[in-house]
């Protein structure tokens, strides 16, 4: 595996639910016992709706919705001069905008510091070659190359088309870059790139996906960005099949590329140990899912709305 290890964040919550005593003793037993309040497991998510090229002023996009959140997605290329082009990096830029309909404190710039501590965590998990081979593809001369401008990621990666040029040679020893006659596009590879998800102790319990009463009885969560080996993973087996030599076997095949501690309190080895070995097992079953997903989508573009884990 390979850890890049950022330092401890702060914890946001911008949507506070007040709890009693008993009812927080309530929740984290539940928890603990594998029982929530809304029936899943502990490592269950709820349903996502998944749907791509849903703008078309961009090169790519994407909704998802989990529960109350809905997230729209998009990517644009710029095709720009570059003068060094050995230092140059940051090829993906993140950026994350909280509307205000979403809650009361992303007015004005409440959402601000939020956005930006997602982007960071997203760059961070995509800063490694081994994530997106097709970097190197967006380098079309040694003076020209493509930036890209991501809002959020992974689905809108995939629907992501990037105009192959043509470099021809100017004067003064420049390059000129046009497009050709046929105007052919390339996608990018994204079966390496990573899933970014939160695991929260709740109690002695560790729990993905925390509802808003949830959240107000944890005191510290670990994000995850996990990177799934592309190889052929049934999803029935990963469901059916999870023992302490698979979850073992599985974890052979990912790299972790971000791991960051919020919420405040602390961790001990053993406790990141468990959770980060219960983000594996949830970013496997999460790959399964969204591959299936997105083979639908490929075969019927006329039925793009369905969620791909339920």
């Amino acid at each position: 595996m390979i850890f890049k290890i950022t330092n401890l964040t702060q914890h946001f919550n911008f949507m506070d639910v007040r709890l009693s005593d008993a009812e927080k003793i309530f929740v984290i037993h539940g928890a603990q016992q594998g029982l929530r309040s809304d029936g899943r497991s502990n490592l269950d998510y709820r349903p996502i709706i998944l749907e791509t090229g849903v703008l078309s002023t961009t090169n790519g996009s994407a909704r998802v919705r989990l529960g109350s959140t809905d997230l729209l997605i998009g990517i644009k290329a710029d095709l720009i001069v570059v003068d060094d082009m050995p230092s140059y990096k940051n090829r993906l830029n993140f950026t994350v905008d909280c509307s205000a309909n979403a809650a009361p404190q992303f007015a004005g710039r409440g959402g601000e510091e939020f956005g930006i501590e997602i982007a960071s965590a997203l760059s961070a998990a995509y800063d490694n070659s081994y994530v997106l081979p097709d970097l190197k593809k967006l380098i079309v001369s040694p003076m020209h190359a493509w930036k890209l401008f991501v809002d959020i990621v992974k689905a809108a990666l995939y629907n992501t088309e990037i105009c192959n040029v043509v470099v021809r040679p100017g004067d003064a020893g420049k390059q000129v870059v046009d497009l050709p006659d046929d105007n052919t596009v390339w996608r990018f590879d994204i079966s390496r790139t990573p899933f970014i998800l939160c695991v929260s102790k709740l109690g002695g319990a560790n729990v993905m996906d925390v509802s808003l009463t949830e959240k107000a009885c944890v005191k510290a969560t670990l994000w995850v960005g996990i990177s799934v080996e592309p190889t052929k993973v049934d999803l029935l087996e990963v469901l059916e099949c999870y023992n302490s030599t698979a979850l073992a076997s599985h974890e052979r095949n990912c790299r972790i590329t971000f791991l960051r501690q919020c919420g405040g309190g602390s961790l001990e080895t053993d406790s990141i140990e468990g959770m980060v070995s219960c983000a594996v097992q949830t970013a496997f079953e999460l790959q399964a899912a969204f591959n299936n997903r997105l083979m639908d989508i490929e075969r019927d573009e006329s039925h793009a709305l369905s969620t791909f884990l339920t």
